[in-house]
């Protein structure tokens, strides 16, 4: 009698717990079909008056892409939309107000800042409303536009569809500075309280054609006190911070060994070492920087498979690279006073309770900082040609 009673409870239990579940199969409510929505593949955020902000966006047109797919070009497959609003999320809300489709943030992998705002500071707010929001994506890449951003997300670029993709593309090759989101969250809130984006510019139009395809290009960086943009840098002298940085991706060298012509050198492995020391109150960084490079084009007379001739290519390539960063360290921790290099980082982490110390100092001691650089930058492959091109044997200088 027992057994039985327990086995009739079970199976009440079962029941139950059965329909229980069936609730939660109600199929997805909270889908979002892909026809009711405007994907966004770019944005760009300008000042707009004293207060407001203006938002910029590029979506997808459905239609023009599969006509396109077809060859038959109906018209462009981007549509640009802007409105103006206090903030990005008022500005987002009174975009929605324009477009017939639910705007979705999922896609989108570039985001523009102008100049202006910029300059103006308060990029927090920006930067809270990108991460809190659930559907941008925290590894977007960030730019600052030398022109407002809005006049970028117009451009044709002449190799692919949509200028976001342009730019992106021009981040993952890693020919200037790259940042994410996230990324410049994390510098906004690191122990030296500077940060970077890539500062982007547009390049000429052809022959002066106001239809030509044109696109921008990573000019340089921009430099942040915080949330805040204080300065820019140009290209070269980007290289030396990104070297300091241990972020230096596929950028040449190009030496001039006793006035005889150019050597370019591309680095096959690279790596940069903050050691940070406090001896006697006094607080020092040291750079170490070692470099392996292949010859990727040898304009010279010179025999880059002789000892003497190597010596001498790594050490004016040596000078170079100290040039550079002597560049980036002059005009960046010396002029514009901001830890982009992640000094505070390195000694809060070898120091930390010297730093807790420092830490409400370091915007006037960072200046002041003595930064040493120990290099050592060698040549491992020659190219594929072991002689320079287009010359006989007796013209060739064996050092």
């Amino acid at each position: 009698m027992t057994l039985f009673l327990s086995r009739k409870y079970t199976i009440k239990f079962n029941i139950l717990l059965f329909a229980s579940l069936c609730t939660l199969l109600t199929g997805c409510w909270d889908r979002k079909e892909v026809n009711d929505m405007a994907l966004v593949l770019g944005a760009a955020i300008d000042k707009a008056g004293d207060k407001h902000i203006e938002l910029t966006i590029q979506t997808l047109q459905p239609r023009n892409v599969s006509s396109d797919r077809q060859g038959s070009g109906s018209g462009p497959i981007i549509s640009v939309r802007s409105a103006v609003g206090e903030n990005l999320a008022d500005a987002a809300s009174k975009l929605q107000t324009k477009i017939s489709r639910q705007i979705f943030w999922g896609h989108c992998k570039v985001f523009i800042i102008g100049k202006t705002l910029a300059k103006r500071g308060k990029l927090n707010q920006e930067i809270d409303f990108l991460l809190r929001h659930p559907e941008p994506r925290e590894n977007a890449h960030l730019f600052v536009s030398n022109e407002k951003a809005a006049d970028i997300m117009e451009l044709m670029p002449p190799l692919d569809r949509y200028e976001g993709e342009a730019l992106r593309r021009l981040s993952l090759m890693g020919t200037g500075t790259a940042v994410t989101v996230n990324e410049f969250e994390v510098m906004l809130t690191s122990a030296g309280g500077g940060a970077i984006l890539p500062l982007i510019k547009i390049s000429p139009r052809i022959h002066g054609e106001e239809k030509a395809e044109t696109s921008a290009y990573i000019a340089g960086t921009a430099i942040f006190k915080r949330d805040k943009m204080v300065g820019q840098i140009g290209a070269k002298t980007t290289q030396g911070l990104l070297w300091l940085r241990d972020e230096i991706k596929g950028m040449s060298i190009t030496v001039y060994p006793k006035n005889k012509g150019s050597i370019s050198l591309d680095p096959i492995r690279q790596r940069t070492t903050l050691v940070p020391d406090i001896n006697n109150g006094k607080w020092k960084i040291t750079a170490k920087i070692h470099s392996e490079n292949t010859v990727v084009e040898n304009g010279t007379n010179l025999n880059p498979m002789k000892s003497g001739v190597v010596k001498q290519i790594e050490y004016d390539a040596n000078k170079n690279l100290e040039h550079r960063i002597n560049l980036a360290l002059n005009q960046v921790q010396k002029g514009m006073k901001v830890d982009v290099f992640g000094f505070g980082e390195a000694f809060h982490r070898k120091y930390p309770k010297e730093w807790m110390k420092m830490k409400n100092q370091w915007q006037e001691a960072f200046p002041l900082l003595e930064v040493d650089k120990n290099i050592t930058l060698r040549i491992r492959r020659p190219g594929l040609s072991t002689t320079p091109a287009g010359l006989k044997k007796e013209e060739i200088k064996e050092k």
